[in-house]
């Protein structure tokens, strides 16, 4: 009788720097469904099975003790046999379990959404973040949140009755250095409004991380790391959403105050231009603050991921995309009228664009030539600030074509890889979905 050989036992043990951070409160789904973030950021939804795997692995084990530790957690029978499909099919190519014998892995996958901020920068690190959010938290105090709100009626109801808001933008356009002063200050404005995400984070009880800048297709744009709210109930989550809007109420408020003690017209149009900016935070058709409410309402915070799913469940005849199917009816009624809505603006945004491209690119063109000579007028003559505005207005004419040119090619190329997927046939994908971490955006499209 010949013996065979002997199998070695595989262990299995969680990847270095997993976090959990729980089950998701006010979820969408109608099941329970936990998050975990990875080093790089990566927030991945997971099962109950999946998460007690997870974070049962915190060190090495073997897959038979590790099999034993979590069917006593989920409270079913978890076999070898299951834990390993899991384990190999699922979790590992995800980038959270590792065999610690094994050679290392291949980089995980990485969402990439729909107009996502990238070659993003630190302007304000962790740490720092983090004291002075802890010093504003008492800001966030319901008596105080009240107080400001109506000092903000008060202060746009004075503004309305006695103040020229014409003659303050004759004022500012027509003198360079306080076109140049408005910019410096509505730049002030964008962080304290990440400020303001980053507080209400650490209020409901969770760790912002850094304040920091990048580029939202071509546009310069603040943003808050506040990934970490995921853990938050669903008020935590709308509170962080809207603490930016909350901070920038201050910064009106300030500086609406100093308007009423000098009278300048800068403060007076910088406190306009500011509530208008507010305002345009809030529509959910782009990845503002207005989306991540809706999504936080919803209890689903992938939207534009569902954008697929329900448009191939309206099919008259066709099943529900499970996508759509797993959604409770309520998140699945927000959902479906987000992307009716959605779907039409973005399409229609896409088309004015095709059509208007050649007359944006050369309006645009000779607007550049223009302040370039200006700029090369400024810099023989010694006017600085002439030549810093000239600057300026040439990044704010080039920046908004060169992003029409690629918001198109994005559009286009999400067509097109849409028609081959339709036409190439699939597999199913038993992966996890992962969501991208959540940047809190402030666009600077103003520099």
């Amino acid at each position: 009788m010949t013996q065979g050989l002997a199998i070695p036992t595989q262990r299995w043990q969680r990847v270095a720097g997993i976090e959990l951070l729980g089950l998701v409160s006010g979820s969408g789904l109608n099941r329970s469904t936990y998050l975990v973030r990875r080093a790089d950021g990566q927030v991945v939804q997971l099962s109950e099975l999946l998460h007690r795997i997870v974070e049962e692995a915190a060190r090495p084990l073997a897959s038979g003790e590790l099999a034993r530790r979590v069917s006593a957690r989920f409270g079913k029978e978890l076999d070898v046999e299951g834990l390993t499909l899991l384990a190999e099919g699922k979790l590992e190519p995800l980038g959270l379990l590792e065999r610690p014998e094994s050679a290392a892995a291949p980089p995980a996958p990485t969402a990439t959404p729909l107009l996502a901020l990238r070659a993003k920068a630190t302007i304000v690190p962790k740490r720092g973040v983090e004291r002075l959010s802890r010093l504003l938290r008492p800001l966030y105090a319901p008596p105080i949140v009240v107080v400001a709100c109506l000092a903000l009626v008060a202060l746009d109801v004075r503004i309305f009755v006695a103040s020229n808001a014409g003659a303050a933008l004759g004022d500012v356009l027509m003198t360079p250095a306080m076109l140049l002063g408005l910019f410096v200050l509505m730049s002030v404005g964008a962080l304290v409004h990440e400020v303001g995400h980053a507080t209400a984070c650490r209020y409901g009880g969770a760790t912002p991380g850094v304040i920091g800048v990048g580029l939202y297709v071509v546009f310069p744009a603040f943003f808050t790391d506040v990934t970490d709210s995921y853990r938050l109930s669903r008020a935590g989550r709308i509170r962080t959403d809207l603490g930016g809007l909350y901070f920038h109420l201050w910064w009106v408020l300030a500086m609406g105050l100093v308007y009423l003690a000098t009278d300048s017209p800068l403060l007076l149009l910088l406190v306009i231009m500011t509530q208008l900016q507010m305002a345009q935070q809030l529509p959910p058709a782009i990845r503002l603050d207005g989306y991540f409410v809706l999504a936080d309402l919803a209890g689903v915070p992938d939207l534009f991921a569902r954008v697929g799913p329900v448009l191939r469940s309206l099919v008259p005849g066709r099943p529900a995309d499970p996508r759509v199917s797993e959604l409770r009816p309520v998140s699945r009624l927000i959902v479906t009228c987000w992307v009716l809505v959605v779907v039409p603006f973005l399409a229609g945004v896409t088309v004015w664009l095709a059509i208007s491209l050649p007359y944006i690119l050369t309006t645009a063109f000779e607007a550049v030539l223009a302040h370039a000579r200006h700029l090369a007028l400024a810099l023989a003559t010694g006017q600085p600030i002439d030549a810093v505005l000239s600057l300026l207005a040439i990044g704010m004419l080039a920046l908004p074509a060169i992003g029409s040119v690629l918001m198109l090619s994005q559009a286009l190329g999400t067509i097109v890889r849409a028609i081959i997927r339709r036409l190439t046939p699939r597999l199913p994908n038993p992966l996890p979905r992962h969501i991208a971490p959540r940047p809190k955006l402030r666009i600077g499209r103003h520099g």
